[in-house]
């Protein structure tokens, strides 16, 4: 059943369907282009291929998003005390993670890695040439609801991570996005030597001193050719020399490359001018040595229980591109599995290591083989979206034959134990249309026989949750709504609905929000008391709610905690409590203020803990959010499909299949759960 909740998406995806119809028009030029970096030895860099103005949209819609849950604890190395949070393993997508409270996932579980395609991987980050703003993902299941869809589960419901333009943007400009610092400043090898913000700084002052040793004047205006002390040759030289020099450092690595260049920089007064003059490439190189990033976008599927789709935007000829895939390896798919607890030997919980009772939702992206410990996960956008047919399919994939600054060919000949050694990706594969595909039509490859076998296998046995023991029981919900409850039913949803008042603790013993939701608010609750002893009662503070107090950030985060609502009344008509500040992302005026309650931990010492209680008075709508409670998500269901897709016998090298006939038998167990 299609829930209510879709409403929103499904304006989303009229306007996307409005972008592919209008695709044969001829002004329907490509958006984005993956080609060579302008940053040397960059490897792969992202393009825009027509000009962006400020705070618009990159492309044609956002991104998926993917949770990898408690990935430290389920993949780690295996001891008796083995806990959350411990021990080192073999993950490349580590490079590709991102911070979940930013992209809005961070209640999914205990412990989230997040994992974009599209910008959330394929841009590089240049501190001094900074162009993208990314946003949070959307949640929304595409429809496929756990008690009437075997499909519910196995597909990421976080889409839709919209990446915006910082500042204009001219076509061809390289994207850029930030990592960061320390993104850097963690990482060994080369990621050591990427110049940060600062390090721009302290070349400029390099540039300005060296300039004034050309000439002998502070003044930018001198350097002209008939007032250098020493001549261009020369200047080229010294350049080399101190671009080569053996010390190398971030601040030497923010030089422009060639001596020119760091004269114009001296000039213009600023290392930036001369790097976005050199980050853009002509739309000629683009079209002819880049590949198109946007010839297809996700919407609803025509596959029943497959969520969403992806859709040609422009005619794609046989033969022709469909999209780029570069890949990140991994070189052992057990590292998707997921255990269940157990106690370990000191009473802690540990994972048992001989039940595994799930798999990351990754796995269901990736590449794979059946004689094959490896898999391929495709980060490009979009291409996550493209679904399987059997026999309708009219595209498939195929090794890139160029991009040789990227794809190493060389590695189709190693091992896997090779690639275990390749923290960096270094793989591409191409979708190709296997016939003409118009604008509007839905793309599809084969994912492979054994694929095609469990999931028939799954719809066989799926059976639904039971809506009494669902802790998460969305449909129950859904059908109050359609039976005359307007309340929205997610998390999401009840954040953006401004004209619903929130319930009261009173109100919810008889209109209960979803189980699977908590509230929490903003509220500072650091003070200058100080506590020598644990305090006999419960001390209690009341106040009213104060936006610069409360709203600051601590550091990188907000401060919250967990609350509820005691009271709720009109505000009045003077009152300065608005909700539609500039900072406020819903522009608008509620018309309550609520009083809420807060129970916190404190603690005295590293042993001795206590709480405090807080009320607050003329709290705004804006500062009360609900979100999701951990492990209830439609990803966590243990009836949810999971299989890789297979990567065709035909391009999948025979070096890398290294199964043993232990470890086939073992895979096949595996799939039983």
């Amino acid at each position: 059943m299609l829930s209510q909740r879709l409403t929103e998406v499904a304006a989303a995806t009229i306007a996307i369907s409005s972008a592919v119809t209008s695709a044969a028009d001829e002004s329907n030029k490509c958006l984005l282009y993956l080609a060579e970096s302008t940053i040397p030895n960059a490897g792969l860099g992202m393009f825009t291929g027509v000009p962006v103005k400020e705070d618009h949209l990159l492309g044609r819609v956002g991104d998926a998003a993917f949770a990898t849950v408690d990935q430290d604890w389920h993949i780690s190395p295996a001891t008796g005390t083995l806990s959350k949070h411990s021990g080192d393993y073999h993950w490349p997508l580590t490079n590709y993670d991102w911070n979940a409270p930013d992209i809005g996932m961070d209640d999914e579980a205990e412990d989230v890695s997040v994992t974009v395609t599209g910008f959330g991987a394929a841009p590089n980050c240049h501190f001094s040439l900074l162009n993208v703003d990314e946003h949070a993902a959307t949640y929304d299941a595409a429809g496929l609801d756990r008690y009437t869809s075997p499909g519910a589960g196995a597909i990421t419901p976080w889409w839709n991570r919209t990446s915006t333009a910082l500042r204009d943007i001219a076509a061809g400009s390289e994207l850029y996005v930030d990592y960061g610092p320390s993104w850097f400043t963690s990482r060994e090898g080369h990621f050591q030597l990427v110049p940060l913000a600062s390090s721009y700084e302290k070349a400029l002052e390099f540039l300005k001193a060296y300039g004034k040793m050309l000439v002998g004047t502070d003044s930018p205006d001198d350097l002209v050719e008939d007032k250098m002390m020493i001549g261009d040759e020369v200047q080229k030289d010294l350049w080399d020399i101190i671009k080569t020099h053996p010390y190398v450092s971030r601040e030497r690595q923010a030089l422009p490359e060639t001596h020119k260049d760091g004269i114009r920089a001296i000039k213009a007064g600023d290392i930036m001018t001369v790097e976005v003059e050199n980050s853009i490439r002509s739309l000629e190189y683009l079209e002819e040595h880049g590949k198109c990033m946007d010839n297809i976008v996700p919407q609803q599927s025509t596959i029943p229980h497959a969520g969403r789709g992806a859709f040609a935007t422009r005619v794609i000829p046989k033969g022709g591109l469909v999209a780029p895939a570069p890949l990140v390896h991994i070189a052992d798919k057990s590292k998707t599995n997921m255990y269940a607890e157990t106690k370990g030997p000191t009473g802690n919980i540990i994972r048992d290591e001989e039940k595994v009772v799930h798999k990351q939702i990754i796995l269901n992206y990736c590449f794979g083989h059946p004689n094959s410990t490896l898999l391929l996960f495709p980060y490009s956008s979009n291409v996550v979206y493209i679904n399987h047919h059997s026999t309708e399919y009219n595209a498939k994939v195929r090794w890139t034959n160029d991009f040789d600054f990227y794809h190493h060919k060389d590695w189709l000949e190693k091992s896997v134990d090779f690639l275990e050694d390749q923290w960096t990706a270094g793989l591409m594969l191409e979708y190709v249309a296997t016939r003409d595909i118009q604008p509007g039509e839905e793309v599809f490859i084969d994912y492979g026989e054994e694929w095609q076998k469990a999931w028939d296998e799954h719809v066989k046995k799926w059976e639904p949750t039971s809506k009494e023991s669902d802790y998460n029981n969305l449909t129950w919900w859904t059908e109050k709504r359609e039976t005359g409850n307007g309340d929205p039913i997610t998390a999401y949803e009840l954040n953006k609905d401004q004209d619903i008042p929130i319930r009261t603790w009173a109100e919810q013993q008889t209109n209960p929000y979803p189980h699977s939701l908590r509230m929490r608010c903003y509220a500072n609750t650091n003070h200058d008391a100080a506590y020598l002893f644990t305090p006999k009662t419960t001390p209690v503070y009341r106040r009213p709610f104060d936006e610069d107090v409360d709203m600051a950030m601590d550091g990188e985060e907000y401060h919250m905690a967990d609350c509820q609502v005691r009271e709720r009344y009109e505000r009045g008509e003077d009152d300065s409590s608005d909700d539609s500040s500039d900072d406020n992302e819903y522009q608008i005026t509620h018309k309550y203020l609520y009083v809420v309650e807060i129970d916190v931990e404190k603690t005295v010492d590293d042993v001795t803990s206590f709480h405090e209680h807080y009320i607050m008075t003329d709290v705004p709508w804006s500062a009360i959010k609900f979100m999701e409670k951990p492990y209830t998500s439609d990803i966590f269901l243990k009836n949810a499909f999971r299989h890789e897709m297979k990567l065709p016998d035909e391009i999948f090298p025979k070096s890398w299949m290294n199964f043993s006939e232990e470890q086939k038998q073992k895979a096949k167990w595996y799939e039983l759960w």
